[in-house]
Parts: structure tokens; C-alpha cells; sequence
């Protein structure tokens, strides 16, 4: 039994609508109420990346597995398992798997206040 507004969720698969063949495992979407927090567990086939973007939300990537990069207009981090980032929000960024292999980060996207710190790796 769970307190009222305790929900348990499963997860949405889908394929990316941007990013080729990534696939997104939408943890938030079956929870009613969530204000804009989004929650998602990537699956990026070796050598795809998302296009460039920004998005009106602070987001957090936990890098769970594999080898990837992150990068901005300043250039290009490369990210192992445990790498955490930090885009603040309206950040022109692209971030996706190596070359080499792919890469499976969390990505959690809320908030509604942009701040000024730059990307942590």
C-alpha cells in the first residue's frame, strides 16, 4: 500500500523523435502531476548523437553505461560510466554515444529557473 500521491509507473519505451535510433525509456510519463519533471533512461546505439538543442529546463545525464560525449559551443567532453552533467537550461548542446560503443545515460529535465553554473563532468 502507498500513501495518497505515491504512484508506481512503468516505464514507456519509444523511439527517440529526434537522435536516430535512440531509444527513450520515459520513466516519468505514467505519473500524473509531475509539473514538468521528466525522467528518462537512453539507450544510444554506438555512434548516434541527438541533433543540437536546447530546452527551456535544467537537465541532469548519469552516465549508467558506456561511452559517449557531451558537448557545447565551447567544445566536447567525452563521458564514462559515472560521469554526471549539468545543462543549464536554454544551452546549446549535442550528446550522444562514442563511435567506439554505445551509451546509456539517465537524463532527468525540470525546473523552471535557468542558472549560471556551466557544464559539470
Amino acid at each position: 500500500m502507498t500513501s495518497p500521491g505515491i504512484q508506481v509507473v512503468k516505464p514507456d519505451s519509444e523511439p527517440a523523435s529526434e537522435g536516430g535510433e535512440a531509444i527513450v525509456k520515459r520513466i516519468s510519463s505514467g505519473a500524473s502531476d509531475t509539473k514538468g519533471l521528466n525522467i528518462s533512461l537512453v539507450q544510444f546505439p554506438k555512434g548516434v548523437r541527438r541533433p543540437w538543442s536546447a530546452h527551456p529546463q535544467d537537465q541532469y545525464a548519469w552516465i549508467v553505461s558506456g561511452k559517449g560525449i557531451i558537448a557545447s559551443e565551447e567544445g566536447e567532453t567525452v563521458l564514462q560510466p559515472g560521469s554526471m552533467v549539468f545543462i543549464p537550461a536554454n544551452t546549446r548542446h549535442q550528446h550522444g554515444a562514442s563511435d567506439e560503443m554505445g551509451m546509456t545515460p539517465l537524463s532527468i529535465i525540470g525546473g523552471t529557473e535557468p542558472r549560471e553554473n556551466p557544464i559539470l563532468i
